[in-house]
């Protein structure tokens, strides 16, 4: 039988859904709005460390590489709320610290809804705030001679998001920073393990907070707009931990960040004399 808390997480996940759709549909419509889908194309490249207690009670560290895309478009009508989907895959590989040897492995896929609205707090600079739906699944995969023992995760959690983004010129270059941070609250979350070792497992799903689970993303960028399109130069941290004792995990990872971003809108007579609307960029 579902659990208590399982049951009102599942009623804070459809309630956040239809309350940003309804905020996505905006107080109106207007027929000379235009509202471009914001892409970014990303490539991750860095270190990670990653610790997991039921595979080994070592550190792993190594290179970390990921791809994601982001996209953003904002509501129509005098509604100011944003629309953002986020999704990564994350590939590491590491040795233990302690001695350089010994191999594991980890496999992210990741993805992130949010809705957020925005303030102007001053000329070029804004502030933009909400909640957001998180999905991850992975697994982690030690080799431990031919038995290779790993654990399968999977997360969904519901929290806030938030960044702040400011515009300017180096020279006459326009340049768009931003920096968002993503902390969920409550999540969902599951741990299974396969290989030689299956005592001490969690048993189905969990519900918690921070006090079992604490996830966040730290995201800044710098991008440099060149005609219709712009160059993202930028730093991606992500913290992933799981306190259910004995499935202890812990994973801190550290990127550089390049990337393709920019407006797509397909430009036409019928659009020639609509009312531009972008939901990150005002270049």
């Amino acid at each position: 039988m579902m659990n208590k808390k399982l049951r009102i997480l599942l009623c804070c996940v459809f309630i956040s859904v239809f309350s940003m759709a309804s905020f996505a549909k905006g107080k109106s419509e207007k027929k000379n709005a235009c509202c471009p889908l914001f892409t970014a194309l990303e490539f991750n490249l860095g270190g990670a460390a990653w610790v997991e207690k039921p595979l080994s009670y070592y550190t792993f560290s190594g290179p970390s590489i990921s791809v994601g895309v982001e996209m953003m478009r904002a509501a129509k009508g005098d509604s100011k709320w944003v629309q953002q989907h986020q999704l990564r895959y994350i590939y590491n590989t590491g040795t233990m610290s302690i001695s350089g040897k010994g191999g594991s492995k980890a496999y992210f896929g990741n993805y992130t809804f949010g809705m957020m609205t925005y303030s102007t707090v001053c000329p070029n600079f804004r502030i933009y705030y909400g909640a957001d739906l998180d999905v991850l699944g992975g697994v982690v995969n030690n080799v431990h001679g031919g038995n290779n023992p790993f654990t399968i995760k999977g997360d969904l959690s519901v929290g806030f998001t938030g960044m702040a983004v400011y515009d300017f010129k180096l020279g006459k270059l326009p340049v768009t920073a931003r920096y968002q941070m993503a902390l969920p609250v409550l999540s969902a979350f599951i741990q299974t393990k396969q290989g030689h070792f299956t005592e001490g497992l969690l048993d189905g799903w969990r519900v918690g907070t921070w006090e079992s689970r604490f996830n966040m993303r730290n995201r800044l960028h710098a991008d440099l707009h060149f005609s219709t399109w712009s160059l993202r130069l930028g730093y991606n941290n992500d913290i992933l931990t799981y306190y259910a004792t004995p499935n202890h995990f812990q994973y801190v990872s550290h990127n550089f960040v390049i990337g393709f971003t920019g407006n797509l809108m397909g430009w036409s007579k019928s659009n020639e004399n609509k009312k531009i609307k972008t939901a990150l960029y005002t270049y």
